[in-house]
């Protein structure tokens, strides 16, 4: 059973461990190739596995008007961190003090307060500390004056480029959420709160969900997408709806689910919306029969790709 805990100055030590260091920001395939290493040595080493990671995109702080689009929320990581199997996953609350803190001090401070390392595991362009000055050769140098190994974990490549979360980012960003879902080892999801929306889908034989999601959320390119939606513990097919319809251009809903199959109350309610695959795009449609028509294709297609 993995631990999640919040790190805080004084918290009893972890003891013996194999650091994996990282935001893992996607939990992408090469993140989690980086995890797997961390827990397979420290099996070897007889030490603890503990995976360190920060509450947050450090850019949120340092630089907020320049921040990613975020993949995950910090519950989806944490969840998908602990289901590679390490026995703690160490959250680092990301603040201005933490990033006013110099490469050194923040080894001393924080990874040897926290634990006594046999092993730290990094991507081999790992950096840390005020202003990321610290990079793997200074982990190594520390390392060898404080009794740990580093390993610098090289980036796993597909389709002949590096899995990384910028180029997962991008795949989003143009609506390409198959391509995406290869580099994560799982489809992109996005969540958010059902919020009361115009109501327009309703009066089109097609009621909806309007999600709010939180800031640096990655939703994909304008368009329609079929997906699929938790609700009560059951899966559903949902048709996605990502941007303002060209028949509606007064709305304020971006973000709008059609749940395939349910017909309860949704508000108030926060869903994980799984995205499958593109379907089209937003476009104007003649009349609202030829609209009406049109969601009747895209409810049907998601069926068929949801697996209904």
């Amino acid at each position: 059973m993995t631990r999640i805990l919040v790190w805080q100055h004084g918290m009893p030590p972890l003891g013996r461990a194999v650091a994996a260091l990282g935001v893992f920001d996607g939990v992408h395939l090469g993140h989690q190739a980086l995890v797997r290493e961390a827990v397979g040595l420290a099996h070897v080493r007889g030490a603890a596995s503990v995976v360190v990671t920060f509450d947050r995109d450090p850019d949120q702080i340092v630089a907020p008007a320049a921040a990613a689009a975020q993949l995950l929320d910090l519950d989806q990581k944490l969840s998908l961190l602990e289901a590679l199997g390490p026995d703690t996953v160490l959250v680092m609350p990301f603040t201005p003090e933490l990033a006013a803190t110099a490469p050194l001090v923040f080894l001393d401070e924080v990874l040897l307060d926290a634990m006594t390392p046999v092993s730290v595991v990094v991507g081999y362009d790992f950096r840390f500390g005020h202003r990321a000055e610290g990079n793997v050769d200074a982990l190594v140098r520390y390392g060898a004056e404080h009794g740990f190994s580093v390993v610098a974990h090289d980036l796993i490549a597909l389709d002949g480029a590096p899995i990384t979360s910028t180029r997962i980012r991008r795949l989003v960003a143009e609506g390409d959420v198959v391509g995406a879902a290869r580099l994560l080892g799982r489809s992109h999801r996005v969540r958010g709160t059902v919020t009361h929306g115009r109501g327009a889908g309703a009066g089109l034989g097609f009621a909806t969900a309007n999600l709010s999601t939180a800031p640096y959320s990655a939703l994909p390119a304008a368009g329609v997408y079929a997906g699929s939606v938790e609700v009560d513990g059951s899966r559903h097919p949902a048709a996605i709806s990502i941007g303002v319809p060209p028949m509606f251009p007064d709305a304020t809903d971006d973000f709008e689910v059609h749940v395939i199959g349910f017909d309860g109350d949704l508000y108030g309610a926060v869903l994980e919306v799984e995205f499958l695959q593109r379907l089209r795009d937003q476009r104007t449609f003649t009349t609202t029969a030829e609209l009406t028509q049109a969601i009747a294709h895209d409810i049907a297609r998601t069926c068929e790709i949801a697996g209904r």
